[in-house]
C-alpha cells in the first residue's frame, strides 16, 4: 500500500447526508451512483484512493478488466454487512494507519480505530471533497492561466 486511502461505509453517508438521503428515498440506486460519483471525482483528482462499500446486493457487477488505480466498490453479499467488509479492509491492509474510514456508526468507528486506522464522519467527507474541489480547480485555473487559454 501506499498514498491515503479512504474506505466510505456508503449507506452511512447516504442517510446523514440530506441531498443523498431524500434522493435514496425516491431512488435507491440513484443514491448509490451519485454518490459514487462524488467520490469518483475525489479519487481522480487527488492523492485519496477511494474504496466505496455498499450494504446490498444491488450493484452492477465489477468490470472484468480493471486497473490498480481505479476506484472500488463493493457490494455485500446476504452473509455480509459493510461493517464486516470494512473490518476486513482495514485488518488486512497491512497499514492501517494510512486508512481513514467514513462512518457515522459510533461502534464502527471505535472498532477501526481499535485496527489502527483512523475514521471520519460523513460532514467531514463532504468537507474534505469540498476543499480538494477548491484546490484542484485552483491547479486547472493557473494551467490555463499559464497556457494562456481562457475559461468559457
Amino acid at each position: 500500500m501506499s498514498g491515503r486511502y479512504l474506505v466510505v461505509d456508503g449507506h452511512s453517508v447516504i442517510f446523514s447526508w440530506t441531498d443523498l438521503r431524500g434522493l435514496h428515498q425516491r431512488n435507491r440506486a440513484a443514491a448509490r451512483k451519485a454518490l459514487a460519483d462524488q467520490l469518483q471525482i475525489l479519487h481522480d483528482s487527488t492523492s485519496w484512493r477511494v474504496t466505496l462499500v455498499l450494504d446490498g446486493t444491488h450493484g452492477t457487477a465489477q468490470p472484468t478488466l480493471r486497473h490498480p488505480q481505479d476506484m472500488i466498490t463493493v457490494y455485500a453479499t446476504a452473509d455480509q454487512t459493510a461493517d464486516s467488509i470494512i473490518e476486513r479492509l482495514v485488518a488486512s491492509s497491512g497499514e492501517a494507519a494510512r486508512v481513514t474510514v467514513i462512518t457515522a456508526d459510533e461502534v464502527e468507528r471505535r472498532l477501526v480505530e481499535s485496527l489502527g486506522a483512523a475514521t471520519a464522519s460523513p460532514d467531514w467527507l463532504r468537507e474534505e471533497m469540498a476543499r480538494e474541489g477548491a484546490e484542484f480547480q485552483g491547479r486547472l485555473d493557473k494551467v490555463h492561466r499559464s497556457a494562456k487559454w481562457s475559461r468559457s
